[in-house]
């Protein structure tokens, strides 16, 4: 995933898309809202 200069390596050997729970977890550690994510 990436934003403008950040970049969120995620991991996922399984090759398939990964869990709208597991993005939103991912945007909460990194400090970003999903509404400043979707408006990215």
């Amino acid at each position: 995933m990436m934003k403008g200069a950040l970049k969120v390596h995620i991991p996922n050997p399984h090759h398939r898309d990964i869990s709208k729970h597991l993005v939103k977890e991912i945007l909460k550690q990194a400090g970003i809202s999903s509404k400043e994510w979707d408006n990215a």
